[in-house]
């Protein structure tokens, strides 16, 4: 029969292992789960990259016609040429689109407005896996980080004895911990 003293150490060094393991995707998940939070509820414009805005004013097309070469006329005053990826003309306007952003022209007056997207590397890259973006391999790695953090919370539950652990106050907390989402749920 094995001895309590030997199963609480075996807990304890599986709880820390498993710990020092998934701490990596524990933190970009915890990470990117804020920036995905904050994103929903509008603080961001894009939780991969940023946005910023500049008002211009661009010369007119010859004879109202935008073609290629006015086009890239303008894109020359904006030193975005190379950016360039196609344009749509409108009634009273050419929508361009670049690499990293567009630029909108109102062909009546010459007003324009070019935005520019600037990437939130490593955000960008954390939300990549958050979303498992990569498929195949990385669903099972996740599966088994997920299963990890089911051990560290069963775990973690043992390492504690007495008047602090699962039997005094660990008990109040872990069940603050599990009806605080539950109250969520029916409230919502």
């Amino acid at each position: 029969m094995i001895r309590r003293k030997t199963l609480r150490r075996w807990n304890n060094a599986l709880h820390r292992d498993i710990g020092y393991l998934c701490v990596g995707m524990t933190l970009i998940y915890a990470i990117s789960g804020i920036v995905l939070n904050h994103f929903k509820a509008g603080d961001f414009q894009h939780p991969d990259y940023s946005k910023s805005f500049t008002n211009l004013t661009v010369p007119l097309p010859k004879n109202g016609n935008v073609d290629q070469q006015y086009v890239f006329s303008v894109l020359d005053r904006v030193d975005s040429r190379g950016n360039y990826k196609s344009h749509v003309p409108g009634e009273g306007y050419v929508q361009i689109f670049l690499k990293n952003g567009s630029l909108y022209i109102d062909t009546r007056s010459g007003e324009a407005q070019l935005e520019k997207k600037t990437t939130r590397y490593i955000i960008k890259e954390f939300n990549l896996l958050h979303y498992n973006n990569l498929k195949k391999f990385y669903t099972w790695f996740s599966d088994i980080y997920a299963a990890g953090l089911i051990i560290l919370a069963i775990t973690g539950l043992f390492v504690i004895r007495g008047k602090n652990g699962i039997i005094g106050r660990g008990a109040w907390l872990t069940a603050i911990g599990i009806l605080l989402p539950a109250l969520f749920l029916i409230l919502m």
